[in-house]
């Protein structure tokens, strides 16, 4: 068991929760976008906080004790198959959609992205866009990209703490202002954005949109909307992300201790949301808000006072 240092992303649309709601000690007085938990990804490793590896990034130590004890693909790709992330959104996150592995892989050297979206906290009147209103043309949402309209195709959906959404790569999306969100996704940072709201950056410059990549990975069908609550996931192994495999979710919200078992998981991420508590797993370690946690024992406990969520893969 060792506990994670994250990796801060500052962007145009970043808030202050991550800092105020979580505790996240990030530095300098920029909003911080993201803060990625658990991350191998080299666009942002996450490292160890404390102990005789502190200080060494995730990849460093897990090149020292062997990515085969997390699994094939840590073991084949030298990346562990899936990121979790804090995202904090005070602005609307660009309309974007994530390729497959197939494209990403060609297009743009990374792998597809399927991802999970589970509700921390939304300010009222907070949404999440989540795929098309009904089935489209390509034409249709050139249109609507070059004249601004395109959260009109989308499915606007309310959202509230606790909800859970999963996205498949080829699904348009973006995340509303008010939303704070746990992404657990594939290790992957191809992103597709089709619309930025026409943001500038300090320097006066929009970011780059990749529209004839968006859209030749789109899925221009009609979605679904599906709100999945956490108790539908809660304690079992679901197929959430596709092509890597299933996740078990259990939550911890109580005043008290609990035992779980997780058989399936070769690994496992425990997220401290709230209040503080002591989480054991062959050892104990003291955890509080924002604490994240990396284990390899399938038993765990969690006492105290507090609100953790176990990601089993």
């Amino acid at each position: 068991m060792i506990k994670l240092k994250p990796v801060y992303k500052k962007m145009l649309w970043g808030g202050n929760k991550i800092g105020k709601l979580l505790h996240k000690d990030a530095e300098g007085p920029e909003p911080i976008a993201e803060s990625w938990e658990l991350s191998t990804h080299r666009n942002g490793m996450c490292s160890v906080a404390e102990g005789e590896d502190a200080g060494k990034t995730l990849n460093e130590y897990l090149d020292r004790v062997g990515w085969e004890q997390f699994g094939e693909h840590a073991a084949r790709c030298h990346a562990l198959p899936i990121m979790v992330k804090y995202i904090d959104a005070r602005e609307n996150l660009s309309i974007q959609v994530h390729p497959d592995t197939q494209y990403a892989l060609t297009h743009s050297g990374d792998c597809g992205k399927n991802e999970m979206w589970f509700i921390l906290d939304a300010d009222p009147g907070a949404c999440v866009f989540l795929g098309f209103q009904r089935d489209v043309t390509e034409e249709e949402v050139r249109a609507a990209v070059k004249d601004g309209t395109i959260e009109q195709l989308l499915n606007k959906i309310p959202v509230r703490k606790g909800d859970v959404y999963y996205i498949p790569a080829g699904t348009i999306h973006a995340i509303g202002a008010g939303c704070l969100l746990c992404e657990i996704q594939q290790t992957s940072d191809a992103t597709y954005r089709l619309f930025d709201y026409h943001r500038k950056d300090e320097n006066g410059k929009e970011r780059e949109c990749r529209v004839e990549d968006a859209l030749a990975v789109l899925n221009f069908r009609k979605t679904p909307v599906r709100t999945r609550k956490f108790a539908q996931v809660k304690g079992k192994a679901e197929n959430m992300l596709g092509d890597i495999g299933k996740l078990t979710f259990i939550e911890y919200n109580a005043d008290g201790e609990s035992v779980y078992n997780l058989p399936l998981a070769k690994f496992v991420v425990a997220l401290f949301l709230e209040g503080s508590g002591m989480i054991t797993a062959g050892v104990s370690a003291e955890a509080k808000q924002g604490d994240t946690f990396l284990l390899t024992e399938q038993t765990i406990e969690i006492s105290g006072k507090c609100r953790a969520i176990l990601i089993g893969y």
